[in-house]
């Protein structure tokens, strides 16, 4: 009988990409804690009928479009990965600058790009020599980010992202370095809308950043893609309240009803660090306030910023390759 793959022998680590695309450079990073990880792995299997096979059955088979995306979830303690899918990252002595990036905007490590790219690292280990199973996934760009913040719950990141290709080994897993540091507590973290104003009757606010990336297969003699390339970007908040008396009213009649643009500003201050993830030219776009017969009434809403930036204080160091 062969060794068994156990979950708690997983890891998922990432390395930075320069010059290149879908070219790793420098060693292994840790992502945060991270909780899952599934990836679609399309092996490009295309079956053909065609006139004059005489049979119910497919004729033949060939070699179509090598698709890699993946989703996984994490409980950060930095914020490098919403840099990845906002931007770019200027580091300062002491903070890190998070910042939008256009598509006339060339990456620091790979200038062909607009978006930092990276490689990711799925291994599953066991005991056996010879017998570890692992993905390399390569050329890796960020297609969606959500970060939920949620009352008695941990901040928590899910990362959608597209590849170009998958190296599989069963060779030595690589070794990184767990940080043990604390993560994000809902108690870490307030909202400002809009920004100086606290509220202390958020129970729910999450971000979601969507970079709508398109993969494309030009006829240059592969089948994996040539990159995929960030089209609009797009900003979703969804956010939920206890209906209080103090922002009641303006939440719905100032905000919603009568469209008045705000900013807003999400802080987060913990022992890892302090992220000030701000949102200028909010609009709320959709609102749901029912009417229970029981229990305490909720305010809904989506809000859509026009721009957002973030400004990180921690001893990371660099959010970058180099």
């Amino acid at each position: 009988m062969g060794y068994k793959y156990i979950g708690d022998s997983n890891q998922l680590n990432f390395q930075f990409e320069s010059g290149t695309y879908a070219v790793a450079s420098g060693t292994r990073q840790w992502i945060g804690l991270v909780q899952d990880h599934s990836a679609t792995e399309g092996a490009g299997v295309e079956p053909i009928r065609f006139q004059g096979n005489f049979s119910r059955n497919i004729g033949l088979f060939t070699n179509g479009k090598l698709e890699y995306e993946g989703t996984f979830t994490y409980y950060p303690q930095d914020w490098k990965f919403l840099a990845f899918a906002i931007g770019s990252a200027q580091v300062l002595t002491g903070s890190v600058l998070i910042r939008e990036s256009d598509s006339d905007d060339a990456n620091y490590a790979v200038p062909a790009q607009s978006l930092s790219s990276f490689t990711l690292e799925d291994a599953k280990k066991t005991a056996a020599t010879g017998s570890n199973f692992i993905r390399t996934f390569k050329g890796c760009m960020i297609d969606s980010l959500k970060l939920t913040m949620a009352e008695g719950e941990i901040a928590s990141c899910e990362v959608g992202y597209k590849a170009q290709n998958v190296v599989y080994s069963s060779g030595t897993v690589t070794t990184v370095t767990a940080r043990t540091t604390k993560p994000y507590m809902w108690s870490d973290i307030n909202v400002q809308l809009p920004s100086g104003t606290k509220l202390t009757n958020a129970t729910e606010f999450s971000l979601t950043i969507n970079n709508n990336l398109e993969s494309r297969f030009p006829l240059n003699g592969s089948r994996t893609i040539e990159t995929v390339i960030p089209l609009n970007r797009d900003y979703e908040v969804a956010a939920t309240f206890l209906m209080d008396s103090d922002n009641a009213s303006t939440l719905y009649n100032t905000y919603y009803i009568q469209g008045n643009a705000f900013n807003s500003m999400v802080e987060i201050k913990a022992t890892a660090g302090s992220a000030y993830i701000i949102m200028s030219g909010c609009r709320i776009t959709d609102m749901s306030v029912p009417s229970p017969v029981e229990g305490l009434t909720e305010q809904t809403c989506t809000i859509m910023p026009t721009n957002v930036y973030v400004n990180v204080y921690d001893a990371i160091g660099s959010y970058n390759a180099w």
